[in-house]
């Protein structure tokens, strides 16, 4: 569930099909599913090479659409597990909680992949073969089964036994941990302003001590063009806490630069003004054992809100390729659905224009008798927002009032199934404002129980590229 609220309060469902999985993600700020992707740090994924006496003519390779994940047993082994296919290290397991992706699936996957963890100072290791999309009878890990997705899930995993490995001659190249420090977040100016200023709102009760954590509407200021990194953890600030992490935290453009130099206030927490498009973040602290070796406490969650309205378009999605997860619809269904994001492939996008907002309402269908106006201008009629119904009721009426619950999904409304109206009925889901930005957006989050639309797990150790873009 999605909580119009400035704590950013977040109740997630499980997305984990019970059957097979042994991870539970509970909430946003509680235990949580992370998935391991190599080298998914600030550098910003570029165009693949082409492969050497590869046809340029040749249609590309369709984009899976199911994936492999690891299933590592709750005993038998020691963790850290590092992965290797062709000599290369392609995976860094830290803990029977993780899990993590092979790639992608089907019927002809294949594939050789060696994988070792240390016990003192002996090497142990097995191997996993595929052939065909089946296990091969040349794997030596123990127990090795490869299990089919459950209901409507596109998520395979191959589990193992709770056996210990055989002892093995050291990795064929030395190992390498994740330096789980280095992620952050890289915001880019794609709009038509000269100048845009982007403010964080962040629960500091969920972030004690943690110097990271601020409120301030004019936090970083980006030029049109040009891109700012925010940097997630910073060692010397945050001592032997260090990767301490953020919980529960989010930024907005909170202004934009005119063509005359001036600066236009738009939505944001900062200003007491939530009519914005939110990117919403939890990155979970990480330990580190006596060796240096880092190992998470969850993933990062990561959302596009447009819960409480919208003032620029988004386009989100990891540094580097990366594997994340969802919850296939509806809300609640405890099934997990995996996809590999990318700049080309985006987490989420929204482009929803003052015009979307001029035709949207609180009501459902076309429906005009009543509707309530959700565009914000200022006084010489510049965009600065358009309301959410729930942002509008709370401001207009109070947040404890029965239009407040209807549209914010609170009181008699304070479930998934409350919440859902049927079609043609006045409700957060039916209103025309949720309905307009189905078109107008991918993955955004539209109201309070939209959790199967807009809500994903990536690897701990993510970085993500946000690019505001021109609506």
């Amino acid at each position: 569930m999605h909580v119009r609220d400035p704590s950013l309060s977040h109740q997630s469902a499980s997305h984990l099909p019970a059957s097979h999985l042994t991870g539970r993600r509970a909430s946003r700020f509680g235990t949580a599913l992370a998935f391991c992707a190599l080298g998914a740090g600030l550098a910003l994924a570029g165009p693949v090479a082409a492969q050497a006496g590869a046809n340029p003519d040749a249609a590309p390779p369709a984009a899976p659409t199911d994936f492999l994940m690891w299933q590592l047993p709750a005993s038998g082994v020691n963790f850290p597990v590092y992965v290797y296919r062709d000599k290369k290290q392609t995976g860094y397991l830290y803990g029977t909680a993780q899990q993590s992706f092979l790639g992608g699936y089907d019927a002809t996957t294949a594939g050789t992949w060696s994988l070792y963890y240390r016990k003192g100072r002996k090497w142990y290791g097995c191997r996993l073969v595929l052939s065909a999309g089946a296990i091969d009878g040349k794997t030596t890990c123990p127990g090795a089964v490869l299990n089919p997705p459950v209901a409507t899930s596109n998520v395979y995993t191959v589990a193992f036994g709770a056996s210990p490995w055989p002892a093995s001659a050291k990795p064929p190249v030395t190992p390498v941990d994740t330096d789980y420090g280095k992620r952050g977040i890289v915001f880019v100016n794609n709009t038509q302003y000269p100048a845009i200023r982007i403010g964080m709102h962040c629960t500091v009760s969920a972030n004690p001590s943690n110097p990271a954590c601020v409120n301030k509407a004019d936090l970083l200021e980006v030029k049109k063009g040009q891109r700012v990194v925010f940097q997630v953890d910073d060692k010397t600030a945050e001592g032997s806490a260090y990767p301490a992490g953020l919980i529960s935290y989010a930024f907005s453009m909170t202004a934009y630069q005119n063509a005359q130099g001036q600066w236009v206030s738009s939505g944001g927490y900062g200003q007491n003004q939530p009519y914005a498009t939110k990117i919403e973040l939890t990155n979970l602290p990480v330990r580190t054992n006596a060796a240096g070796q880092q190992f998470p406490t969850g993933a990062t969650n990561f959302d596009v809100s447009a819960v409480d309205g919208y003032n620029v378009g988004v386009k989100a999605y990891p540094a580097t390729p990366t594997y994340c997860t969802y919850t296939v619809p509806p809300e609640n269904s405890n099934v997990l659905g995996a996809g590999l994001y990318s700049e080309s492939a985006p987490l989420a996008t929204i482009s929803a224009t003052a015009q979307t907002c001029r035709a949207s309402s609180q009501l459902p269908g076309k429906a005009k008798r009543g509707a309530w106006k959700l565009l914000v201008t200022d006084p010489a009629g510049e965009f600065q927002g358009c309301m959410s119904p729930c942002t509008y009721a709370s401001s207009e009426f109070g947040s404890q009032s029965p239009q407040a619950a209807r549209y914010c999904c609170s009181g008699a409304f304070g479930t998934a199934a409350s919440c859902d109206q049927p079609a043609g009925k006045p409700g957060a889901n039916t209103s025309t404002y949720v309905q307009n930005l189905g078109s107008a957006s991918k993955n955004v989050y539209r109201f309070a129980y939209d959790d199967a639309i807009g809500d994903f797990a990536c690897p701990a150790q993510t970085s993500f590229v946000v690019e505001f873009t021109t609506l």
